[in-house]
């Protein structure tokens, strides 16, 4: 038997394993979560005094920072290698959940679904998107959405393209403001999307974020209660943009919907046909027209378990995550 302890300090990223940390043993291997301000003290002693090369522990968001590069690996949340802290870098157990065309790296965990719950037979599902969205006022980016908003709704896949950014002026910049400018982009792709659905779906769609409240005085606050969410997705579509550092597939908000019987339906990617299969032409779109098309298909369907079915099917078996816990011990 092979142990990983997840060492976590803070509460609040145990809800970004989603059900990962539900697991506990797969086929030789044992989870020990270790979240929370005394129990990560508790991880980080075992850490100190450990010498088995059968236990791998696993630091979320550098506290504690874990330096032992043979036995350790410091895992940071929710971004790329950018936000690993500079005087950190020097260490090879730094990984990361996402990546992006300006952050190339192979130093990736992949987290899959597990334990998809049986879909909630909703009759009149409604169209739920949650997400957190910044306010962007730099000048060359709003410039830059003015010239080329056109172009990109027709083809959402632009973002992801090396070529399309090699085009624009931002070629001076270091690699954090050309991060910050690419997420940015998104943001404002996002807002664009949701008042295109919101003028054709109107009270069939859901928008729950604080931050959407300044464009869309009737979104839903956000609400950080355990289980809100989850209960918001069942039966329902859930729209996703992809995370806002990449074009990450399966991150903590995807996961979390499909865990929890959600449809969902994404901007499509290069790699959708793995995840999605037979199904990548339903739940994914490369433009605003092609979304607003396939959500008005996907309401009127009154099948939509056969994509919650699909889900079970794939992920409810072990494969995938037995993987990730090779890897992490590779």
């Amino acid at each position: 038997m092979k142990f990983i302890f997840i060492i976590n300090r803070y509460k609040y990223r145990k809800l970004a394993f989603n059900n990962f940390l539900k697991i506990k043993i797969l086929n030789g291997f044992r989870i020990v979560d270790l979240s929370g301000p005394l129990l990560s003290w508790l991880g980080y002693l075992f850490y100190k005094i450990n010498f088995s090369k059968k236990i791998k522990f696993i630091s979320c968001d550098g506290w504690p920072f874990l330096s032992n590069e043979k036995n350790a690996i410091n895992l940071w949340f929710g971004g790329t290698i950018l936000k690993i802290p500079e005087k950190l870098n020097k260490y090879k157990n730094n990984y990361v959940t996402a990546r992006t065309l300006f952050t190339h790296t192979n130093k990736v965990i992949q987290f899959y679904p597990f334990k998809i719950k049986e879909r909630k037979n909703n009759p009149s599902p409604k169209i739920i998107i949650a997400l957190s969205c910044e306010n962007i006022d730099d000048p060359l980016v709003l410039k830059f959405w003015d010239k080329n908003k056109k172009k990109i709704l027709e083809n959402l896949l632009l973002l992801e393209t090396e070529m399309f950014w090699n085009d624009i002026a931002i070629d001076n910049l270091e690699l954090k403001k050309k991060h910050s400018f690419y997420i940015a982009v998104k943001s404002l792709l996002r807002i664009e999307l949701l008042k295109i659905i919101k003028h054709k779906f109107k009270d069939l769609s859901i928008f729950i974020g604080d931050d959407l409240k300044r464009y869309f005085p009737d979104a839903l606050n956000s609400e950080f209660k355990y289980g809100y969410l989850k209960n918001s997705y069942d039966g329902n579509i859930c729209l996703d943009f992809l995370a806002k550092d990449g074009d990450q597939l399966l991150y903590p908000r995807s996961i979390e919907i499909l865990e929890n019987g959600g449809t969902l339906f994404q901007i499509e990617t290069k790699n959708s046909k793995n995840l999605f299969e037979k199904y990548k032409d339903n739940l994914t779109f490369n433009s605003s027209d092609e979304m607003v098309k396939k959500l008005e298909d996907l309401i009127s369907n009154k099948e939509l378990k056969i994509f919650n079915d699909f889900f079970i099917k794939k992920f409810n078996s072990t494969n995938y995550n037995q993987e990730t816990f090779k890897n992490i011990f590779i």
